[in-house]
């Protein structure tokens, strides 16, 4: 592709993940789209057959880009619970970056031709199945709990890393890393044994007692 031509289909795949996500894909015309890139509605045809490949397009360009951040996890370093918060930082960072599509994507999937929709979610698949082997090794390095159900865990980390785009926002009040990196360390601290020292400290201090109002004791 020329590279005035990539260019008008960054700005066309812009565009449409814009109008989706405010309108709904069912809501949105070609149209539309031609009209705020500012192409005639024929032309846009020479970019894309149809706005359900456009959709498909959108959703596998977040994928791929995704791709680019299980390439970075070193499943060889001896140390996956330092491996696991650096993915799952990343992956937070992510999804407040890219909101919007992830948005489109758990709204809208079902508008993806049937014969495609095999591609993404296979590859949708890969993300667990990161955490999985990431998980797995810990156990098998006697790091988390020996009776830690690898898939349920895999399961729960992977879903509530993939929610944080519905709250996490890169302008919040935090920092967008430090945020992500505080969610990244409380997903993998809930699969992690307890050192020695904290397990001696609270045998010998006793956990301590909530205190409970007679209001909060009170039947409903």
């Amino acid at each position: 592709m020329r590279a005035d031509a990539a260019e008008r289909w960054q700005q066309i795949t812009r565009v449409a993940t814009d109008l989706f996500r405010r309108k709904g894909f069912s809501s949105t015309s070609m149209q539309d789209i031609s009209d705020a890139v500012g192409l005639l509605k024929g032309s846009l045809y020479y970019y894309i057959d149809s706005k359900e490949d456009l959709l498909f397009e959108i959703l596998r360009d977040l994928h791929k880009d995704g791709e680019r951040i299980i390439a970075q996890v070193n499943f060889d370093s001896g140390d996956p619970l330092t491996e696991l918060r650096t993915y799952l930082k990343q992956c937070a960072v992510f999804g407040a970056l890219h909101a919007d599509r992830l948005a489109i994507f758990l709204r809208d999937f079902h508008y993806v031709p049937p014969e495609r929709q095999g591609e993404i979610i296979s590859e949708r698949k890969m993300y667990q199945r990161t955490v999985a082997t990431l998980v797995k090794e810990a156990k098998e390095l006697g790091l988390t709990p020996p009776h830690l159900d690898i898939s349920l865990a895999a399961t729960l980390i992977s879903g509530a890393v993939a929610g944080v785009h519905e709250w996490l926002h890169p302008d919040g009040p935090r920092p967008l890393d430090q945020a992500a990196g505080d969610i990244a360390e409380v997903l993998t601290n809930s699969i992690r044994i307890p050192s020695e020292a904290v397990v001696k400290s609270v045998a010998k201090k006793g956990r301590p007692r909530a205190k409970v109002s007679s209001k909060a004791r009170r039947p409903a």
